[in-house]
């Protein structure tokens, strides 16, 4: 049978199965795809907005006139953003949080998950409700800042990766896929001599790469955006990440705009659009790595997610 028949008949079956379908299934399809196209406009809209603002002209700001598409141009939110040297050392700085925080979290947390998935040890109850305890209790901001003083890792970068390197939740997900990998080909590996260290880097971590795919996209993103631990645990300008560098820059812009006497002259308008502006286009700065990463993570990020969903 030619390969074009093969097809011809798909074709038929599919046309078929298609007026099979009662007339409830195909209005459920129709009410599916417009919900799920009101969906995707609610959550662009906000983006497009963004964008459009921090790319608009000063008047079409001012009034309030900028919706799905910029008004005029003016980059001049990007070119003070960009023209800011301390930007690129606040990026490097979020940048090295994330990277190292992501290798590091991710094989922490591999070989904490490894005695809990394959292990056979004594108290290995109480590991595992250790673990769990810290993600239904947590101490709280004040217990943290005064243990990373005390170890003396304040106003370091390493007090931000050390911080968030092993997470409950994160443990529990790998643990989860750890344990769907069959017994028998951890057996086997240990019946040829192979030691449970060269197991987990050498089987079990080539075996797991969609879910690790997923905690790491989930540890980049959380380093990225992390406000709060660096706002407690960062206070020198040269280790700033650069969600507090664009705070500070909008903060400035605002506290320009609170001190002008008026918005009546060209130049006050200008320096009230400019605030605008710079809100929107540090949104904009700050989700774009985001952005560029997710669809070479996106493949994996689909298959981690739906780990543990089907047994057998």
């Amino acid at each position: 049978m030619s390969t074009v028949s093969v097809s011809k008949q798909k074709k038929h079956r599919h046309e078929q199965d298609f007026i099979k379908r009662s007339t409830g299934e195909k209005v459920f399809n129709v009410v599916n795809i417009i919900f799920m196209l009101i969906l995707l406009c609610l959550f662009l809209f906000p983006v497009f907005n963004v964008v459009s603002i921090s790319l608009s002209d000063d008047k079409a700001v001012l009034a309030a006139e900028v919706t799905f598409y910029p008004i005029g141009y003016n980059p001049q939110a990007y070119t003070a953003i960009f023209g800011n040297t301390d930007l690129w050392r606040a990026a490097c700085n979020s940048f090295y949080v994330a990277i190292i925080g992501c290798v590091l979290g991710l094989i922490g947390t591999c070989v904490a998950d490894y005695p809990m998935a394959y292990g056979n040890f004594y108290g290995k109850k109480l590991y595992v409700i250790i673990i769990m305890f810290t993600m239904w209790f947590n101490a709280g901001i004040v217990p943290l800042f005064l243990t990373i003083r005390q170890l003396g890792l304040y106003d370091s970068l390493w007090a931000l990766i050390l911080n968030s390197m092993i997470t409950a939740y994160n443990v529990v997900i790998i643990r989860s896929y750890f344990s769907s990998i069959p017994f028998s080909v951890i057996e086997s590996a240990r019946i040829d001599g192979a030691t449970d260290y060269r197991i987990l880097f050498q089987l079990v971590i080539p075996l797991s790469k969609p879910v690790l795919a997923t905690v790491a996209l989930w540890l980049i993103v959380g380093h990225w955006n992390d406000y709060l631990n660096p706002l407690v645990l960062i206070h020198s300008q040269e280790h700033k990440t650069l969600q507090l560098f664009l705070k500070e820059l909008v903060l400035n812009a605002e506290t320009s705009t609170s001190n002008l006497a008026s918005v009546n002259d060209a130049t006050n308008k200008g320096v009230a659009a400019l605030s605008q502006q710079l809100k929107n286009g540090v949104l904009v700065v700050s989700m774009v790595p985001m952005l560029v990463l997710y669809p070479f993570l996106q493949k994996f990020f689909v298959s981690g997610v739906m780990l543990g969903s089907v047994k057998g």
